[in-house]
């Protein structure tokens, strides 16, 4: 996967992306809002050791033993005894142990100083117990200082920063939990978009759809427009009034049908699916229509026995047809009907047959695919989907191969994979993927420049540049 990848993923997964991060920023700021204030108060201490005689050596002395004992009595903030005098002094009355919990102290081992810091909910509580700690603590040292014989202590505490009353609480710090919230969210929905792509198991792109059949992709069709519909007829492409994208996607099917083999190129074709709702049959007469629109004679024969739906979509009555020549009761020639398009006759299905893959497979279906390869330059079949049933792979083997019909972002991988096997074992030919586009391409893409250049052309007038 490469940088292109990633921002296809990423653009396509976009609002899933923004909304992991919008939920990521609220749920901080909901919490910093439900949060309940903390103040905090400090205080700040100097140590100092008491001197002898020889003044540089009692200082250098007591600088080390200051700075020994600092950490001391760092620990010796944590203590009950403590904290319950200074519960006392403070007038707060809270039990030691709330006072201990809501106290830290930190010294500096190159340093003399001791930091003293007290959170609470309320503000003047947090000054009482801090100031507390500044009558307390001096005098719990001098007691400890002291030697037992009596005499000065050899070492005291000595306020030098009084605590103040705090005006801003130290928590919620409500701007940096938002932005860490965006964060997070949005590293969630990243990595949420990376894990649907990983799950979806839907074709997306060319490359991905050759990979998986290991056969070229010959014709891409795109998301269908008003403009590329013929009026009346939704299903079938206007190829007579322009060149719109879709009437373009399928003219350059037919160039590549041709290429397919220069020296025999196939002329019996199978347009089939994985399954259901893929587009088969409306890419059948299409072909069709491109085929004949070149000036060739086509015919297309409705061979979906199961769910026959180009009568429909071409508006042509079903009463005989391609059942009644297979079961013996009509002549080709007796069955076959002309369309209203120039060059394109018609085989419909006739009545639905209990029994299609047998007729399919008859004798009397190869006689007549020998029959319309002398009469016409191309023959297209719509035949039903390759899972569900055989009758798609058993038609492709009698005829010179098959096309399939993927549709983008809609079939997955897995069906494009077991159709393209059902073709394998039926020994018949793949002679190449038709993508359909599930939806508008996107600003970017080759699709994308082709619907704009050619729906602008279609819309311009006579006189415009």
């Amino acid at each position: 996967m490469d940088l292109r990848d990633l921002l296809s993923i990423f653009r396509a997964r976009w609002i899933a992306i923004m909304a992991s991060t919008l939920v990521g920023g609220v749920l901080a700021l909901s919490l910093s809002l439900l949060t309940t204030p903390t103040y905090q108060a400090d205080v700040q201490f100097y140590v100092t050791v008491a001197g002898g005689e020889n003044a540089a050596a009692t200082a250098y002395q007591g600088s080390l033993g200051a700075q020994q004992r600092v950490q001391s009595y760092a620990a010796l903030v944590k203590s009950t005894d403590i904290a319950s005098e200074v519960s006392e002094a403070s007038g707060a009355n809270i039990d030691p142990g709330e006072v201990t919990n809501r106290t830290s102290a930190a010294a500096d081992a190159n340093t003399v100083l001791l930091n003293v810091a007290v959170t609470d909910s309320e503000p003047q509580r947090a000054l009482a117990l801090a100031q507390g700690f500044g009558e307390v603590l001096p005098e719990v040292i001098r007691r400890l200082e002291t030697p037992d014989g009596g005499g000065p202590a050899l070492a005291k505490l000595t306020v030098i920063s009084p605590p103040e009353l705090p005006r801003t609480p130290i928590a919620p710090k409500t701007e940096q939990n938002v932005a860490i919230g965006l964060v997070l969210g949005l590293l969630a929905g990243v990595g949420l978009a990376l894990l649907i792509n990983a799950l979806d198991r839907r074709v997306k792109s060319r490359e991905q759809l050759e990979a998986i059949a290991g056969t070229p992709v010959v014709g891409s069709i795109p998301f269908r427009r008003s403009e590329d519909k013929e009026k009346g007829a939704e299903h079938l492409v206007p190829f007579r009034e322009g060149h719109s994208p879709a009437a373009e996607s399928f003219r350059r099917l037919r160039t590549n049908l041709q290429f397919l083999n220069v020296d025999n190129p196939p002329r019996v074709i199978v347009v089939t699916s994985s399954v259901a709702e893929e587009g088969k049959s409306e890419t059948a007469i299409n072909l069709s229509l491109a085929l004949a629109e070149a000036g060739n004679r086509v015919l297309l024969v409705e061979a979906d026995l199961r769910r026959p739906l180009v009568v429909n979509y071409m508006s042509m009555p079903d009463k005989v047809g391609l059942t009644n020549i297979l079961s013996g009761q009509a002549e080709f020639e007796d069955v076959v009907q002309e369309t209203r398009h120039d060059g394109v006759d018609l085989l419909a299905c006739g009545p639905l047959p209990p029994n299609p893959s047998e007729l399919l497979a008859s004798d009397m279906a190869t006689e007549l695919i020998d029959k319309l390869r002398r009469i016409y330059d191309y023959v297209i079949f719509d035949s039903p989907p390759l899972l569900p049933v055989t009758d798609g792979a058993i038609l492709a083997r009698a005829t010179d191969g098959a096309l399939l019909v993927v549709r983008s972002h809609r079939t997955t991988s897995d069906q494009v994979s077991h159709a393209v096997d059902n073709l394998e074992k039926a020994d018949a030919t793949l002679l190449g993927l038709i993508s359909v586009a599930n939806k508008p391409a996107k600003k970017g893409s080759a699709a994308y420049y082709d619907t704009y250049y050619y729906s602008s052309k279609s819309r311009s007038t006579p006189g415009e540049a």
